[in-house]
């Protein structure tokens, strides 16, 4: 029994020993190697050591020069916007590395902390000031640079752009039928509130995937988008015109997508500021509008050689028509072709006129057809009406030349007696036999 006691006693003695040493003193703080707060390594060193180190590299850090990039906008800060805290970091990092009085034995992990860092009022009212947004995710990216001490320029990303502080730089309507609204509904809900940012390339397939496959409202959507966009400075890198004459949306301004045929509508803005989409579909109408931040030039969007292109008519011969028959196959609709080209301004006032797009939408032919049965005459005569097949009735050319003569077939004499097959009637009623003079 003894024994036991004094087994008891060492044992115990051995442990608090073991737990002291892992627990007292200045070098129980020590990280292994790799460790750090901020970016600041901190492998080995003792709590004075750390904070010395830590305060060194804080000072550096806020007597440089710290630019903030949002978007393309830049924006100078100093130190004095930004308020460290050395000593909660480090208290931070002990509760990171505590560990159970029990579990001695375990090795140190290596540990990977940020700093404390709050913003001073001075922050924010420069990031409002010159960004025109009173947006707190801003802040937090800022903050998140300034934790780790990360070298300029600290490029962050808007998030979202207030309508109340952006400005609306263009917007298209169209209206909707009945049964386009639920889904196009679905594909505006994916669409709005994007936040187009500065030299990132949108493309409108990757935006509304899964939302619908529906072509037509697809194409619908597209449109609106395409027309706001050609009305903003953004550089439009894709568009596929529609082969008809669109009725949802004014010529030219159409955009047809399909993913399978990997037709899409792709743009990109050079702005310095972002833009946010805004669609919505209400009252039967779909609106899709661009907000941006000031910043983004003036643009002016103009037409030219717009001229309505004439359809032609084409003859065609029918073994279906009964002789003398003509049917109207096809009604004609007239083309159309036009130029669109859009002036940008700068804020210095330099003006830059670009070509948009070229379009042309085919006419629709006029298709008349006409019997195939007809009496075949000498080709010198020339009476009746001439015709050609598929050839335009103004075309001159030597392939389009009369080829046939259209007149009544005589079956029978004036007292009602058989007349010689081929024989045909004038157009004073004389009846011609073939090698009759007349």
């Amino acid at each position: 029994m003894r024994l036991f006691t004094k087994f008891t006693i060492i044992t115990l003695l051995v442990f608090g020993f073991l737990v002291s040493f892992e627990y007292n003193g200045d070098k129980a703080l020590a990280a292994p190697k790799g460790s750090t707060i901020g970016n600041v390594s901190i492998e080995n060193l003792s709590k004075e050591e750390m904070k010395k180190q830590l305060n060194a590299a804080v000072d550096t850090w806020q007597s440089s020069e710290i630019l903030i990039m949002v978007g393309e906008k830049e924006i100078l800060l100093t130190g004095e916007d930004f308020k460290f805290d050395i000593n909660a970091s480090i208290r931070q990092y002990e509760l990171s590395i505590e560990k159970p009085w029990y579990a001695f034995w375990e090795k140190k992990r290596i540990v990977h902390e940020s700093l404390i860092v709050e913003a001073n009022p001075t922050l924010k009212e420069k990031i409002e000031n010159q960004t025109n947004l009173k947006d707190e995710n801003l802040i937090t990216q800022i903050l998140e640079a300034a934790s780790y001490l990360k070298s300029s320029p600290i490029k962050v990303a808007v998030k979202d752009i207030s309508i109340d502080q952006a400005e609306r730089i263009s917007f298209e309507t169209i209206a909707l039928s009945e049964s386009q609204t639920a889904e196009i509904s679905k594909i505006v809900a994916q669409l709005n509130g994007f936040i187009i940012e500065p030299e990132n390339e949108v493309s409108f397939n990757e935006l509304i995937a899964n939302a619908s496959n529906n072509e037509s409202v697809m194409t619908i959507v597209a449109s609106a988008l395409y027309s706001s966009v050609v009305q903003s400075s953004f550089e439009i890198l894709e568009r596929h015109q529609a082969n008809e004459i669109p009725t949802y949306v004014n010529p030219g301004y159409e955009a047809v997508v399909n993913p399978i045929f990997k037709k899409d509508l792709r743009f990109v803005s050079h702005s310095k500021v972002p833009a946010k989409i805004v669609a919505t579909v209400n009252s039967g109408e779909l609106k899709i509008e661009l907000y941006s931040l000031r910043g983004n030039p003036k643009v002016s969007v103009f037409e030219e050689d717009k001229k309505n292109v004439k359809p032609r008519t084409i003859y065609r011969y029918s073994s279906y028509l009964e002789e003398g028959e003509r049917e109207i196959a096809q009604q004609s609709e007239s083309g159309l072709q036009l130029v669109i080209y859009r002036t940008v301004t700068n804020d210095d006032g330099n003006e830059k006129t670009e070509l948009i797009s070229q379009n042309y939408y085919a006419p629709q032919n006029e298709i008349i057809e006409l019997s195939s049965k007809q009496t075949p005459v000498d080709l010198n005569s020339a009476s009746g009406e001439e015709v050609s097949e598929e050839c335009n009735e103004d075309d001159t050319s030597d392939v389009c030349k009369p080829t046939t003569t259209k007149r009544k077939k005589a079956t029978k004499s004036k007292n009602g007696s058989p007349v010689p097959e081929g024989s045909y009637y004038t157009e004073t009623g004389d009846i011609v036999t073939p090698g009759d003079s007349k």
